[in-house]
């Protein structure tokens, strides 16, 4: 019996996530709108990580200890991404910028206040129609 995240339910989590945040941030909740567009990002890195899995073989044991981080940078490593972030950023000035603001993102940001711009700025990294970090992010999981 397998047990843990599908791709498909991690790619699932992450859309849901997204909603979650923009219903947070119309209501004022802004700190918990910032943590959950965070939260989208690592949950589409660990989509990505599976679909780098091979069936019916197990995973190196530091790969797998691995897994258990937050770290959004780590995550787009062991997704095997580093290259085409890069080209990405060189490419997408916008994305580049969206990126940046992802990137302060930590697991600890759960327990921070926020301001509204802030979060207002982190749900538009994320989910912007064409250079958001979820839609490059969709392109690879």
């Amino acid at each position: 019996m397998a047990e843990g995240l599908s791709r498909k339910d991690l790619q699932a989590a992450a859309e849901a996530k997204l909603v979650d945040a923009n219903l947070m941030l119309q209501h004022g909740r802004v700190s918990s709108a910032y943590y959950l567009a965070g939260y989208v990002v690592e949950l589409g890195l660990k989509a990505c990580i599976a679909k780098r899995v091979t069936r019916h073989v197990l995973p190196d044991k530091k790969f797998i200890d691995a897994l258990y981080t937050h770290d959004i940078d780590k995550l787009v490593g062991l997704a095997g991404l580093r290259t085409e972030l890069k080209e990405q950023q060189a490419e997408d000035g916008e994305f580049a910028a969206f990126w940046g603001i992802v990137g302060e993102w930590t697991v600890d940001s759960r327990y921070t206040s926020t301001d509204d711009y802030s979060a207002q700025l982190m749900v538009l990294a994320v989910a912007h129609p064409q250079s958001g970090v979820l839609q490059w992010i969709k392109q690879h999981w």
